[in-house]
Formats: structure tokens, sequence, C-alpha cells
């Protein structure tokens, strides 16, 4: 059994800047226990990094997984829209092992009840990923003036 997490909120949470006067920052600390308790470390620096310097109407969906832990993965859906102003991103991880889920559903809900910018949804259970990880469904075409064709991009940790 699986249980799955899906959020949606700036991509700024996923970074931390300890020093506000300076242009450096980690992972969130709250994302970051995230990532410890599931055990996958994504390349929070090099997504956060991409994101902004991917053009608008482009975006592909990256799983992370760890070999060790089959079914076990971190996802995000790097898509920018060309209206969207708050640079929004949808992200979320699926686990099993009933000894985590407890665990991690705390870490999860604090992550978001901590947003400090936009939050527009959080969801959990079992098949929230199931659209999102399903190889058929993709390309997936997004139409905004043109066609964008969003891939899956898969990567082992």
């Amino acid at each position: 059994m699986y249980y799955e997490f899906w959020i949606m909120t700036s991509i700024l949470e996923l970074v931390h800047y300890p020093d506000e006067w300076k242009d450096e920052y980690i992972p969130h600390p709250n994302f970051k226990a995230i990532m410890d308790a599931i055990g996958i470390r994504a390349p929070i620096e090099d997504i956060y990094e991409r994101y902004y310097n991917q053009p608008v109407h482009t975006g592909h969906v990256l799983v992370f997984s760890n070999q060790q832990k089959p079914g076990t993965c971190i996802v995000f859906d790097t898509y920018r829209d060309a209206t969207d102003q708050s640079d929004m991103i949808r992200f979320g991880w699926r686990i099993s092992g009933k000894e985590t889920i407890e665990s991690v559903k705390q870490l999860s809900r604090q992550l978001y009840d901590e947003c400090e910018d936009v939050t527009v949804f959080y969801k959990e259970g079992q098949s929230v990923l199931y659209e999102v990880l399903k190889e058929e469904n993709y390309p997936r075409k997004i139409y905004d003036k043109k066609v964008f064709k969003q891939q899956i991009k898969r990567y082992i940790v």
C-alpha cells in the first residue's frame, strides 16, 4: 500500500534563505525533514534554479526515486503557466510502510500549514498521484497559444 501527498504552493516554500541580506539558500527545513524521513534527497537547489531559468509555458514532471525503496518517490511538476505571477509549483511524494506514514503525515501537514506565500491545495491519501505518475499520460499536451509537450523524467538518487 502506498500513501501519497500532493501540494500546490509557491516554489519559494521549498527553499529557505538563512540570511535575508544574502542571495544564498538551502532546502527549507520542513521539506528537508520530509526528504530525510522518506530517504530521498531531491536536488532542490537545481530544481529551484532550473525553474526560474526556464521560459514560461515549459516545465516537466520530475520524479526522484530511491533504488532501495521501490515505489517511494518525490515528484515535482515544474510547468510554469504564462499567467502565473506567484511562481506556483505542484509537488508531492509517495511512501510505503506503515511505520513512516504517520510521521510523514505530520511533517507534510506542517510544511503546508507553515507556508508563508500563496497556498492552493493539499491532498493526501491513496492514489493521489495516480494520474501524475501514469506513464501513458505523457507526453502531455498543454495548450497556450502554442502546444507544449510535457514529459515525465525519472531519476534514481
